[in-house]
């Protein structure tokens, strides 16, 4: 195990490099990232040269191509993502602010995901064909088939307006004034603020994870090492949850490995809805402000945790299934 970890990691360094060259390609020949926009007259004008100037020189522009992405790498494999252009600080500070509210929305949504699609994904293979497995493969489909954009949407419309409901705020993550909030009274208004956010984000990944779990727990099911485990006698809570269930994860380890750099770049669209100024909200305004520094750092930090993920979900395999083996 030790010795495939290592190989790993030590294949981890040419794929990185070989990643981290894509983004800086795409990124520099990207279509008007040096400018400041479609604005017009003398000032506009003015506004976009400044800025130009700036992007050459935090950025190298005036150098070739091939010094251009060396003294990226180089800044980038120290820490040193660069200066925003938009917010005039620094790239890492910006993201150390951001990160934090993301990472909370995407952790407790994934973990409420989980926490619903396993054990209703293992009560409708159970209860194949029989009414709850028909109502709960209606019910996650018609789920699954709600844009979410309409739902955060209808969640603001009824939850947060005064005429309605009006349960929850309608933006934020905080009050306006928290100086006079003790540490529990400032925890609950943070939960009362994310829930609808985290109610958007969580009711789609439950309906498709369940019907993953479905389908690999049924698939296992009609094993031969099911049914000799039932003429031993085990109990079938036993055969279900020591045998079918441990044989039954590894979809869902794989499908785990591919939300994890998902946490990074955050919900873009319950961002946007919510007003939160969590990493996709960055991402998205970085963008249209063609703020070179937040793209190329948020891309690159994603790169790496996408490498890791990957290899995460390969030592959970071996976990999961002893049958799985890199030796």
């Amino acid at each position: 195990m030790a010795g495939y970890i290592l190989r790993r990691i030590a294949l981890m360094v040419p794929t990185l490099i070989g990643m981290t060259l894509m983004l800086f390609v795409v990124v520099r020949f990207a279509p008007g990232l040096t400018t400041a926009g479609g604005e017009q007259g003398e000032n506009a004008k003015q506004a976009r040269a400044a800025l130009e100037e700036k992007m050459k020189k935090r950025l190298h522009l005036d150098q070739p191509l091939p010094v251009q992405y060396l003294m990226w790498l180089r800044d980038t494999a120290t820490g040193d993502f660069g200066e925003s252009v938009q917010y005039k600080k620094p790239v890492i500070d910006l993201i150390k602010e951001r990160l934090p509210i993301t990472l909370t929305l995407n952790i407790v949504s994934s973990i409420l995901v989980y926490l619903i699609a396993i054990p209703g994904g293992m009560l409708a293979s159970v209860r194949r064909g029989k009414t709850f497995d028909t109502a709960w493969s209606f019910f996650t489909l018609a789920l699954f088939s709600l844009p979410i954009i309409w739902v955060g949407g209808m969640l603001l419309a009824f939850f947060s307006n005064p005429k309605y409901l009006g349960w929850f705020p309608v933006a934020g993550t905080h009050a306006t004034n928290t100086d006079w909030m003790t540490a529990g009274q400032y925890a609950t208004d943070f939960l009362w603020h994310i829930s609808l956010p985290v109610l958007c984000l969580t009711y789609g990944g439950f309906a498709y994870l369940s019907k993953i779990q479905r389908a690999a727990m049924l698939d296992n099911l009609g094993m031969d090492y099911v049914r000799t485990a039932r003429a031993k006698g085990l109990s079938p809570a036993v055969v279900m949850l020591r045998h079918v269930f441990r044989n039954s994860l590894l979809p869902m380890i794989t499908i785990f490995a591919g939300i994890l750099p998902g946490l990074l770049g955050g919900a873009v669209v319950v961002e946007r809805i919510f007003s939160i100024k969590g990493m996709g909200d960055l991402v998205v305004t970085a963008t249209n402000a063609r703020d070179l520094p937040i793209v190329q750092a948020v891309a690159f930090i994603a790169s790496v945790v996408t490498l890791a993920s990957l290899l995460l979900a390969d030592l959970c395999y071996v976990i999961a299934d002893p049958r799985v083996s890199f030796e």
